[in-house]
């Protein structure tokens, strides 16, 4: 019996969890506007609503960057599509994957918009992945060729720089939404805190849709969705939620 050690636990464990709440929060939405009628009810403020807008990005970015430095269990898939050198499949191909497809089966207009996209984020964040490990595989070969020592510091504080890297922004992504956009801006509770994982699954679509809406694009599921809004933000009103729009409502 060996034991599997406590930082490949963790380096598993952290995707599997975000996966898991995903599929879940997924799997609670019967459609496409019950998804973005949750998620508008905490986001309703244009000027938050533009935080989100580069805010949420940044935070499905920088997961896409931590999880591609870990390969799937049990299974071995190359990878090899346009854009990005070829790599093996990694958590953060999962969760591509499941955005894609999620978001395709509630609104094939809108999942197909967003499959671009989400292409453009996948293969970025897996390409400074590939980025940092060449130079740091470039570096130990310059010392080998000069008969140094072999660095033990550019392996793994190089990875260790990018995965910090990739923690600062996914920080600043949850912070400039939090203390500027909902705190001063929306004067309600982000929506994470009422649900983790619909926030996660709602918020990019959300994000993306607010650029199609601002563009003039399906203006009548932005109609739907905005009828939601009011039918749900009554309801968290009533049960007593403490929302500064809470006033503008007709709660009795």
């Amino acid at each position: 019996y060996t034991m599997i050690p406590a930082s490949t636990l963790f380096a598993h464990g952290v995707p599997m969890f975000i996966h898991f709440v995903v599929i879940r929060a997924f799997l609670s939405f019967p459609s496409i506007d019950d998804a973005l009628g949750f998620y508008g009810v905490y986001h309703r403020d244009p000027s938050n609503q533009l935080i989100h807008f580069f805010g949420v990005p940044l935070i499905i970015w920088s997961l896409l960057v931590g999880f591609s430095h870990v390969d799937l269990p049990l299974i071995s898939i190359s990878i090899n599509i346009p854009g990005v050198a070829k790599h093996n499949a990694t958590y953060a191909t999962l969760l591509s994957g499941i955005y894609v497809l999620f978001y395709t089966y509630l609104d094939t207009f809108g999942g197909l918009l967003y499959t671009p996209f989400a292409y453009a984020l996948y293969i970025s964040a897996v390409s400074i992945k590939l980025k940092y490990e060449g130079d740091i595989q470039s570096i130990k070969t310059k010392n080998a060729n000069a008969n140094a020592k072999p660095s033990t510091s550019s392996s793994s504080s190089g990875s260790g720089r990018l995965m910090k890297m990739a923690v600062a922004l996914h920080v600043l992504g949850w912070g400039v939404q939090i203390v500027p956009g909902h705190a001063y801006f929306e004067g309600a509770t982000p929506a994470a805190l009422k649900s983790f994982g619909g926030a996660l699954s709602s918020a990019p679509l959300f994000a993306y849709y607010e650029g199609l809406w601002f563009l003039g694009l399906n203006k009548e599921l932005q109609q739907r969705t905005q009828k939601l809004v009011d039918q749900y933000t009554v309801d968290v009103c009533r049960n007593g939620e403490n929302m500064r729009v809470c006033a503008e409502y007709d709660l009795n």
